[in-house]
């Protein structure tokens, strides 16, 4: 449409800007939820009597809510464009804040957490088509930047983590109040709703490499978590770009989702129980130093990601043991060294801001590499749906503890349950038919998880090798 055309161009006129802005809204909305361990200790200064489970369990809801917002948001840009889901998003958004305002009302802040956590990747998802403002890697003319800016945007989600932790300083040293916190947040969300009111187009910027090649691509091929952009169209997995039932017939799938779910579980058992964990090993004064400590470390995860992508352009396998080491070596740490306050800030701080990087970005890149991009977003969603529900997992865990007073026994579990993941990877690799593969240079920089289309026809009439065909 007319209107519509007049979105992009103003997008288009000022990419830069405007791809900021995306970045911002990111920042202050998608991952904030994760920086909880800082949010904790205002609550229970303010009075907010919890037990330590009942404390986890809203932390629980929040991440749950997080990973589950994919998959419905994701149909919503999908059908109703960036505009809508926008302006839903911070709509919800707005009323977690309300609620979480209400901070002596236990059931109050519970849903408005959740709310929180379920809105904030949908604000993040409007923005992601931004990267087609940056088309073309830099060595074919392009200007390169959509791979800077999917950098950029998965820094900004794990660096959100600061937000609580800024108002955790403002809170000590001069005084505010959560109340009053959660109702000057309000103002994020209302910014977030002008933009998508005013700025957000009602469909996605088209593809300009599209309209200017006629070149096998797959979408996707700009993110920074995926390898360098070469696409094998080939017969080597049973699983690329099959349809979703076979996908989900074959074990590949599950264990990647078993993978990252046992992960998740670990790293957010981490965030919601590490006041408490301080507070039983070490003396009052220095446990909330190190909290304060955590919660200054957690927003720079994102330092992790050259490093992670150099291992995936080396090895996906390599990349999948070394977070499975990080997994162990900070696990021993909380099980046989909690009261050593140098090897908490040394190794388990630092591998748990930088784990989810890791964890999330070889998964992002192996699911494509496994199972193409014809379901990528859906499957990326039932991903996030067996996270959910093995992150459910978490409550009873803190429970027995607290019964304790000890979380020996509830790290040592988690400590167990990271070893199988070693072997786990190996049931990632599909089944082969062992032919050749014909590799396709990529072309497309993009961040969004669409559908392929017409990839067999454009691939035959430009003589490319396709399953179950072949060129002379």
């Amino acid at each position: 449409t007319s209107s519509n055309d007049v979105y992009h161009e103003r997008l288009i006129r000022h990419p830069v800007f405007y791809a900021s802005i995306g970045v911002l809204h990111t920042l202050l909305t998608a991952g904030i939820v994760f920086g909880w361990a800082s949010l904790l200790p205002i609550l229970r200064k303010e009075g907010l009597n919890l037990t330590p489970s009942e404390f986890c369990s809203i932390f629980t809801h929040g991440a749950i809510g997080n990973y589950l917002s994919s998959l419905p948001f994701g149909l919503v840009l999908d059908k109703l464009g960036p505009k809508l889901c926008g302006i839903m998003a911070s709509l919800l958004f707005a009323t977690g804040c309300l609620l979480c305002s209400f901070t002596t009302h236990a059931m109050s802040i519970n849903i408005g957490f959740a709310l929180v956590g379920f809105s904030g990747p949908a604000i993040q998802l409007p923005t992601l088509h931004l990267a087609r403002l940056f088309p073309g890697q830099a060595k074919e003319g392009g200007s390169g930047g959509a791979a800077l800016f999917m950098s950029a945007q998965a820094g900004a989600f794990d660096g959100g983590t600061i937000v609580f932790a800024l108002f955790s300083l403002f809170a000590n040293v001069f005084g505010m109040t959560s109340r009053f916190f959660f109702r000057l947040y309000m103002l994020v969300p209302f910014f977030t709703l002008l933009t998508a009111l005013f700025v957000w187009p009602n469909d996605i910027l088209p593809d300009p490499m599209v309209q200017k090649k006629r070149r096998a691509s797959y979408v996707g091929a700009g993110s920074p978590y995926l390898s360098p952009a070469t696409l094998h169209i080939s017969e080597k997995s049973l699983l690329v770009d099959a349809p979703l039932p076979r996908v989900l017939s074959h074990k590949p799938f599950y264990c990647l989702a078993m993978w990252v779910s046992v992960h998740i579980l670990k790293l957010n058992f981490v965030v919601a129980s590490i006041n408490d964990q301080l507070d039983l090993n070490m003396p009052p004064d220095q446990a909330n130093l190190l909290i304060r400590v955590f919660g200054a470390i957690l927003p720079f995860g994102f330092v992790a990601l050259p490093i992670v992508a150099l291992l995936l352009s080396k090895s996906t396998i390599w990349c999948f043991q070394v977070a499975n080491t990080v997994g162990v070596l900070y696990g021993a740490v909380l099980v046989f060294f909690p009261n050593q306050a140098l090897y908490q800030v040394l190794i388990v701080f630092t591998s748990v801001a930088t784990s989810r990087q890791l964890v999330y970005s070889t998964v992002f890149h192996q699911t494509g590499e496994l199972f193409g991009f014809r379901n990528y977003g859906v499957l990326l969603g039932l991903t996030n749906v067996v996270v959910s529900a093995v992150s459910l997992v978490q409550g009873p865990l803190v429970a027995w503890s607290e019964r304790n007073q000890d979380y020996f026994g509830a790290n040592l579990v988690l400590l167990i349950a990271t070893f199988p993941l070693f072997c786990l990877v190996f049931g990632m690799i599909p089944k082969s038919t062992g032919k050749d593969e014909e590799p396709v240079q990529a072309t497309e920089q993009s961040p969004l998880i669409l559908p392929l289309q017409h990839n067999r026809d454009r691939a035959l009439s430009e003589g490319m090798v396709w399953p179950g065909n072949t060129v002379d």
